[in-house]
């Protein structure tokens, strides 16, 4: 498989439930456009980019409203993370990322997209900083 092919492998979700809890108490909560808020951490224990993606079950009852949530950013991170990718490889460390959608109604995927880049951009922004 070509490492420059839009692809959103096993290797790329965030899994470990360790992971999960060290991004959750010691992440950065910073970039945050609405409708999404975005966790990271950079750490020595991953390699390259994982990605967790979170729908509320409070706001969207019906499984079928948070899938399509999911799949959403799923497809706006299999396509547009590049930039993010080539950033975390010059840093030579890797990157966990948490998706958390906050709103309580669905969003057109154009829509969603253009919000999900600008959160995007500034991660890239604020990890070229550092």
């Amino acid at each position: 498989m070509l490492s420059g092919s839009n692809t959103f492998s096993k290797q790329e979700r965030l899994c470990s439930s360790t992971q999960i809890d060290r991004l959750f108490s010691e992440g950065n909560r910073q970039i945050s456009v609405f409708p999404v808020r975005l966790v990271w951490l950079l750490t020595d224990d991953i390699d390259g980019v994982q990605v967790l993606i979170s729908a509320p079950k409070r706001n969207f009852h019906h499984a079928v409203d948070r899938n399509r949530i999911k799949r959403q950013i799923r497809e706006f991170y299999r396509t547009g993370s590049s930039s993010l990718k080539e950033t975390v490889a010059s840093k030579g460390k890797g990157l966990a990322l948490a998706f958390l959608f906050n709103d309580n109604k669905l969003w057109e995927s154009d829509k969603l997209d253009q919000r999900l880049s600008q959160a995007l951009e500034r991660l890239v922004e604020t990890l070229s900083e550092k």
